[in-house]
């Protein structure tokens, strides 16, 4: 078939072509009516060349808009395309269509030799209609084959239109258009202008009877003029005179031409238009008549009125221009004047719109301006719009412009409205929210891009669609007939449903659905709008996960751990009060030993790794039934339900086993040991509070026991650490509140019997429990972290009682004050310095102490402290000498002043024949390294008698006194001796 249309399309062209075209579509097709249609140039219009029925041409001649017709897809896509059934509902704004109730639809793209679509081959058929392969590519042979006769004769056809268009303008406009050829003196005249001259035939009149037909009284000037510019350098005219013709009647014409002239400047030809303006001088006498009228009048209309004469310069204005303008005429005297008060963005439009008009190029004129800001003195003026309009309401015998006549319109108004339907465009297109307007049928008329983002269809895909192309069968219909049941009733209907993208993905969205109606009532637009919540959907289920689990192991978190205990005494409790019995389970809290250090030792990536890995093992190993939770750093906890404590040990000790199998992170292996405390409702508590708090207090019980073991909850036990931590709390508040004594134990020399030095020394005398030990509490500000604190205090009031005995004469006694390790590595001690000074006391009157084992301890920088110490002049002494395990590196490290000698080696001197012989050598070695020596802890004369044999010049001890308050301690050096030694 195809053959044979190129065969013909060799042998036959135009008409003819198309005939053999249109038999050959309904001897392929067999469709009910059919037609070839070609496009405008601006594509918005079809019109018919031929129009077939069942095989047969008829008069039908069609002209259509390319408005909610199928024809437009065909135009759009350049493709077939095909309506299989039900076409004339898909497209009800088609009158074709549905008049005939066409059930299918073929469109045809007619194809141009520069494959442009200008035409289409419409196929219409009253029962469903299927399109093979063979005809579709039939189909697309034969649009390509009319493209080139189809464009030929849609051009002979807008050449036709357009020729009868021109005759029915100029009878219209009563204007035709005539040539006179100078050389042969004849003239060729159009239908219009044979009208006006009143000649039924278009004659080819000469010279002579265009001359006879000009009214006598203007004969001679419009022969004398014509005369003058046929011989002129003129290359135009445009004149105005009367007709007397033969019928009597006189007319008023105005002719209007062009002149040719040869290379001597010789006219030779004269083409032109001559129009009947008899009605406009007639209307011009009227509205002379009536002109008095009018100039009452023209001041009560909106719009202001105004002339200008080219020639004069003269302007006539209404007073309603300045009103409009808001400014006053008398500052305005010419046309420059007028053109600076104009915005200077506009000026140039203006301008050009003038120049027009006096160059004779335009007849009329219209443009929009705003005022220059710069000559608006009104201080509350707000930029206003306005529209200038205006035509040529007079020339002079030469067809110049001489008179402009027009209206002015504040039209800000409007402009807002444009911009505002501007804004509201803009905020369209560009919401974040999808928005979709159904018309009354539930078709889509628009779109916008967001809409287009989320579902991914285009606005050209789903607009005329019904919106149930989204539908994703989620819902069910009774669903959707109760949201448009509410639609309908209440005008809105708001919430969640699932729809269905392009890809296929469902997603679920965020709708409002509001009915748009008119002032009768009557529906005219639905309007959607609708966000897709699916991100948000993910997020709020993250954000539920997170907020009850743990981000690193995903197990569940302390809070919701904590809920669940919380919820399992309710269950207990309500069982309980039905009647059953009664019901117990357990709380393990789990702590990993010492899982700081593997921290320290191979970061934190690895210690992460190590946690899930354990986390990993106790959901593994516990049942559905138990919860397991990460408490919080490496502490996990496990709740049992219904199981005593004596099965939560059980159970632990299997735990611990399945935990002892070493672990392997990144190639490094890990033995770990757990501390496990257990607590059980109701004998451990009553609340959740109460079972994690004994839970962990029984885990610290253990690794304050040795580690790596279980440990169930003892009240008793958790007693007196409670006891404890209310004590820390009470010497917080004594430290606080400087309740913290000082008490000084006296350094007696041997030789003089005097009292040389004070060691200071701390007392505490609680509120509730009286005398606390220092080993006690000196042991709970370093746990604490109270011992900077409280070693600030000791030594300031040392050294204000220091000051106070120099002040009564005892200048040269010194004071021996304690230093903790702790205070060292953790406190800055420069302190020391503000305060010594701030009692005027001397460097050398202060002797620090510290233990053998601070002195070794270099990770504490302490011998850059002890250096700068001696620097000062500040006394440096070894307490507790011997106890160590490196007494002469402690010595030669430090280089001190004083060693003290333990008291543990004094207590047994006179029996132990080892302590003697420690003591002795510490004397020894003390006189060659010219260091001093106190011996600690003298009780007996046997004692003091013994270490003064040995060489030992500074005793301390109760022998001479206990330590005593400051009080007590001047009364001691008011004593000349304290004791009396009698050499053996």
């Amino acid at each position: 078939m195809v053959t044979a249309l190129k065969a013909l399309k060799r042998n036959q062209y135009g008409k003819d072509f198309i005939s053999h075209t249109m038999q050959s579509i309904f001897n392929e097709l067999q469709p009910d009516h059919y037609y070839i249609a070609y496009f405008n140039k601006s594509c918005t219009k079809a019109t018919s060349l031929a129009y077939y029925i069942d095989g047969v041409i008829t008069d039908n001649a069609i002209s259509y808009l390319l408005e909610d017709v199928p024809c437009l897809k065909v135009l759009e896509s350049g493709a077939i395309y095909l309506i299989e059934a039900h076409a004339y509902s898909d497209y009800p704004k088609d009158k074709l269509m549905v008049e005939h109730q066409f059930e299918s639809y073929l469109g045809i793209p007619v194809i141009s030799p520069h494959d442009d679509v200008i035409g289409i081959v419409v196929c219409l058929f009253l029962h469903p209609f299927v399109l093979s392969q063979e005809q579709i590519d039939w189909s697309e042979e034969m649009g390509h084959l009319l493209g080139s006769e189809l464009q030929y004769l849609a051009l002979l056809s807008e050449q036709k239109l357009l020729l009868g268009e021109m005759e029915a303008s100029q009878r219209v406009a009563k204007l035709g258009n005539w040539q006179w050829d100078v050389l042969t003196n004849t003239y060729t005249w159009s239908k219009e202008a044979c009208r006006i001259y009143e000649l039924e035939n278009c004659l080819h009149p000469d010279l002579k009877f265009v001359h006879s037909s000009i009214h006598p009284e203007d004969r001679e000037r419009v022969i004398t003029f014509m005369n003058n510019i046929i011989t002129s350098e003129h290359t135009g005219y445009n004149i105005i005179y009367r007709l007397l013709l033969p019928s009597g009647k006189i007319k008023y014409v105005r002719k209007e031409s062009v002149l040719i002239k040869d290379d001597n400047g010789k006219t030779t030809l004269i083409r032109g238009i001559i129009q009947d303006i008899s009605e406009f001088y007639h209307i011009s006498t009227e509205l002379s008549k009536t002109s008095d009228k009018l100039h009452i009048t023209y001041n009560a209309v909106a719009e202001g009125v105004w002339e200008y004469h080219f020639n004069t310069r003269e302007k006539v204005t209404s007073p309603k221009v300045w009103d409009i303008l808001k400014i006053e005429e008398r500052v305005i005297h010419s046309l420059y004047e007028l053109m600076r008060l104009i915005h200077k963005d506009e000026r140039k439009v203006v301008l050009d719109a003038i120049r027009k008009l006096r160059n004779n190029d335009s007849q009329s004129l219209c443009f929009d301006f705003r005022l220059n800001p710069k000559y608006v003195t009104n201080i509350s003026y707000i930029e206003h719009w306005f529209q200038c309009q205006g035509s040529v309401v007079a020339v002079n015998a030469f067809g110049d412009t001489e008179k402009v006549a027009g209206v002015l319109t504040d039209i800000t108004d409007s402009v807002s409205t444009v911009q505002q339907l501007n804004l509201a465009k803009t905020v369209f297109d560009n919401t974040s929210e999808c928005i979709v307007i159904t018309d009354s049928n539930n078709h889509i008329v628009t779109v916008n891009q967001s809409f287009e983002a989320v579902t991914g269809y285009s606005s050209e895909e789903v607009i005329g669609k019904d919106p149930r192309i989204l539908a994703s069968g989620f819902h069910d219909k009774a669903f959707y007939e109760e949201m448009w049941d509410c639609v309908e009733h209440t005008g809105q209907w708001k919430g969640q449903l699932y729809n269905r993208r392009k890809n296929g993905n469902v997603y679920p969205e965020e709708m409002t659905i509001n009915k748009v109606e008119d002032d009768n009532h009557e529906v005219v637009n639905y309007v959607g709008v609708f966000h897709d919540i699916s991100v948000r959907q993910q997020t709020e289920k993250e954000l539920l996960f997170y907020a009850n689990n743990d981000a690193l192991t995903t197990l569940m978190n302390r809070r919701c751990f904590t809920e669940r205990v919380e919820q399992e005494i309710n269950s207990v409790c309500e069982q309980v009060k039905k009647g059953g019995c009664n019901q117990e389970f357990s709380v393990l809290f789990i702590d990993l030993d010492d899982f700081k250090s593997i921290n320290d030792l191979y970061g934190h990536d690895v210690g992460d790794k190590l946690l899930k890995h354990i986390a990993d093992i106790l959901l593994d190993f516990c049942s559905k039934e138990t919860l397991v939770c990460r408490y919080g750093g490496d502490e996990f906890a496990i709740l049992l339900k219904g199981k005593s404590s004596a099965f939560a040990k059980q159970y632990a000790q299997k735990l611990m086993c399945a935990l002892s199998v070493p672990i392997l992170i990144d190639a490094l292996q890990f033995n770990v040991t757990i501390s496990i405390g257990i607590s059980t409702y109701p004998e451990s508590g009553v609340t959740h509070q109460a079972l994690l708090k004994n839970a962990d207090y029984a885990m610290y019980e253990q690794k304050r026991n040795g580690r790596n073991g279980i440990s169930i909850y003892d009240a008793q036990l958790q007693s007196e650490y409670i006891r404890k931590l209310l004590l820390k709390d009470r010497l917080i508040k004594a430290i606080a509140e400087k309740k913290i004594q000082v008490y000084y134990q006296p350094i007696v020399d041997i030789e003089t019997g005097k009292i040389c030095k004070f060691e200071a020394l701390t007392r505490w005398f609680d509120e509730e429990e009286g005398y606390i030990s220092p080993v006690i509490f000196i042991e709970m500000a370093e746990t604490y972290g109270l011992i900077g604190q409280l070693g600030r205090v000791v030594f300031e009031q040392a050294c204000r009682d220091l000051a106070y005995m120099h002040n009564q004469g005892y200048d040269d006694i010194c004071m021996s004050i304690n230093r903790s390790v702790r205070e060292f590595a953790l406190y800055d001690q420069k302190y020391i310095y503000d305060i010594i000074d701030e009692h005027s006391l001397a460097y050398n009157k202060i002797m620090i102490e510290i233990t053998e084992s601070a002195a070794l301890d270099e990770g504490n920088n302490i011998l850059e402290l002890l250096s700068e110490f001696a620097q000062k002049g500040i006394c440096v002494a070894i307490d507790d000498f011997g106890t160590g395990y490196s007494s002469m590196s402690a010595i030669i490290a430090n280089k001190p002043n004083v060693i003290k000698i333990d008291r543990n080696f004094i207590v047994d001197i006179e029996q132990s024949v080892e302590s003697q012989i420690l003591v002795s050598l510490v004397m020894d070695m003390s006189r060659k390294l010219h260091l001093d020596v106190v011996a600690e802890g003298v009780e007996t004369k046997a004692q003091l008698q013994l270490l003064s044999k040995m060489g030992c010049h500074y005793i301390q001890g109760f022998y001479f006194s206990p330590a005593v308050n400051i009080d007590a301690a001047m009364v001691l050096l008011k004593q000349s001796n304290v004791c009396a030694i009698t050499p053996c």
